[in-house]
């Protein structure tokens, strides 16, 4: 393979998700997340990663169609197998039981669960006026699993929907390695430095925000924001958090301890890492700060 192994090892990786059930917690986990802290952009955001590293070999390598073609039939492999088996369907979810590694390690349970089986059940609404679509798919199947009487199987819906947006992103991964080999082959384009992946920002510099603080620190400190509600976009609190998220990325920098300021790319990676008690040090340091000016500024206003 004209690869990289490196890249190959990423590939590899990407299109072969560790997925395991934890026998204490009685839960999934995807890649060493829970499912419940899989964002819905989690896997597309590994594809544009994928592809800026791959935009960097095809601009110092004269193989270009050879290695394009290499990727999309790896990702048409994983896809005709997806079809094959009607993994669209939760009907065939014994078809991805074999996937699953049963694990019982030490590791604690700090997920939020946005939907309980109670919450989902006793929703007042048809599915197709739902846009959150991971509420979507719990409420779909509650005729299916007889309203969840057996929590497994809120579970098991719950893996479905995200092996589910696994293949969209496959699928996603496929459009773009198409699209790159039409440019390659069509139109004869050699540099791919200049193309776009949905992820790349073209605002300046110069027109974004900065956070005074390091990435992690200014991850924590939107998290806290939308944790306590001080900032919303949407009603619905998934969706509101998505948003926020794709918004902070777009329009803010944030600035290294060198005093370099850099674009906040691949945010939700960072936010994700701020579960729980996950980097207590960051999450203390960032609170302590807003602490000091908030004490600093109700001096000044009880004068």
């Amino acid at each position: 393979m004209l690869l990289p192994t490196e890249l190959i090892e990423e590939l590899n990786q990407f299109t072969s998700p560790t997925i395991e059930y934890h026998i204490t917690h009685e839960k999934y986990r995807v890649n060493s997340l829970w499912l419940d802290d899989i964002e819905l952009n989690y896997f597309n955001t590994i594809v544009d990663e994928l592809l800026d590293s791959l935009k960097t070999i095809l601009i110092s390598s004269n193989n270009n169609l050879l290695i394009v073609d290499q990727i999309k039939a790896i990702l048409e492999e994983k896809i005709s197998w997806y079809q094959i088996n009607q993994i669209q369907y939760f009907k065939s979810f014994d078809k991805i039981a074999p996937l699953v590694s049963e694990v019982n390690y030490e590791v604690s349970y700090d997920a939020s669960e946005m939907y309980s089986i109670d919450k989902v059940v006793n929703f007042i609404s048809t599915p197709e006026k739902i846009e959150n679509l991971y509420l979507y798919a719990l409420i779909a199947h509650k005729d299916m699993t007889k309203n969840y009487q057996n929590p497994e199987e809120f579970e098991n819906v719950k893996l479905f929907f995200i092996i589910n947006q696994f293949y969209k992103s496959i699928e996603y991964f496929l459009i773009k390695i198409e699209n790159i080999k039409i440019a390659i082959q069509v139109y004869g384009v050699s540099d791919l430095s200049h193309y776009k992946t949905k992820s790349e920002i073209d605002i300046p510099d110069d027109e974004k925000c900065i956070i005074n603080l390091d990435k992690i620190s200014s991850a924590f400190l939107i998290k806290f924001l939308v944790e306590y509600k001080f900032i919303i976009m949407d009603s619905d609190e998934g969706k509101s958090e998505s948003n926020i998220k794709k918004f902070i990325e777009r329009y803010f920098n944030f600035k290294e301890a060198s005093n370099v300021i850099k674009p906040l790319t691949h945010f939700s990676k960072e936010y994700s890492k701020l579960k729980g008690i996950s980097k207590k040090h960051v999450q203390i340091e960032v609170l302590d700060k807003l602490s000091k000016a908030i004490e600093l500024k109700q001096k000044f206003l009880n004068q």
